[in-house]
């Protein structure tokens, strides 16, 4: 049996902390798919997919906090107010934010 031969590995190109954060915008923010903005900023598709992939698994990782480890419990309602605070980002940036109060 002959060896495999091996293929030279692509080169790989770093991209810089600009262009991602350029990417983002035109993404989130202004509204381009990723397909357009890659286009728009002369970057490869798949590079540009990784990073929106990547950006928006730390975005959905930093908002998952669990305040206890016990299983969600129903509790009576008490004469306690409690505010409500509804926070809504796109792409990280606060966008609007709501507070609800409850008796």
């Amino acid at each position: 049996m002959p060896k495999q031969q091996l293929q030279p590995k692509r080169p790989y190109y770093k991209m810089s902390f600009q262009s991602k954060e350029a990417l983002k915008t035109l993404v989130f923010q202004k509204g381009f798919t990723i397909k357009q903005a890659a286009q728009t900023l002369s970057i490869n598709y798949t590079s540009a997919k990784t990073i929106i992939l990547q950006f928006r698994e730390q975005q959905i990782r930093k908002c998952i906090k669990y305040l206890s480890m016990k299983p969600c419990l129903v509790k009576q309602a008490s004469k306690i107010k409690y505010n409500l605070k509804i926070i809504s980002q796109t792409g990280g940036v606060m966008v609007n934010e709501k507070i609800y109060c409850l008796r």
